[in-house]
């Protein structure tokens, strides 16, 4: 019997991730109107999955920042795949600068997230407007990587006490990729 129930544990585990990385985006699927600019939605997914990366890569595989930016196009209608690729993308930059961020204070760690949040906004934009053969408007990918790193603290503190919660992984975790 403690067989099944430490698997059922490791799978709950294991899930822990990639779920908090949907919720906080299907939270986010609520937009918020600011003045004419329109929807404004942070980019949620980017935010789990930076700081997922960081501290638990192991657990933050590159099928769970996928399945992440899925959930995220099919709620906010964005071309299918365009979030996904950018968070793979996220995923994989994150991951080679991992270490540099270990044990750091958060301002270094939000600074951090700073540097890869406008570009991931810009990518996504990019890529949306390649698919769409059209030139979307820039001014609200601006402002929603401006609401995004303004809402990393709040949303990292959460992550935070969610990540405490789960073992620590036997292997050190910059072996991971």
């Amino acid at each position: 019997m403690d067989g099944k129930v430490g698997k059922l544990r490791q799978g709950l585990v294991a899930l822990a991730p990639p779920l908090t990385g949907i919720v906080l985006v299907l939270i986010a699927a609520t937009p918020l109107y600011i003045g004419h600019v329109g929807q404004i939605m942070p980019q949620m997914g980017v935010i789990a999955v930076f700081f997922w990366v960081i501290y638990r890569p192991d657990l933050m595989t590159y099928g769970a920042a996928f399945a992440i930016g899925l959930v995220a196009d099919l709620v906010t209608g964005a071309p299918l795949g365009v979030s996904a690729l950018v968070l793979l993308v996220l995923r994989r930059v994150v991951l080679a600068q991992q270490r540099f961020f270990i044990g750091k204070p958060f301002h270094v760690l939000w600074s951090g997230f700073v540097l890869v949040a406008l570009p991931a906004a810009l990518l996504q934009w990019l890529l949306a407007s390649i698919y769409l053969f059209a030139g979307l408007e820039i001014l609200p990918v601006l402002l929603q990587a401006a609401l995004t790193t303004i809402l990393f603290p709040p949303v990292s503190w959460v992550l935070t006490r969610c990540q405490v919660l789960l073992p620590m992984p036997r292997t050190p975790l910059h072996n991971r990729g």
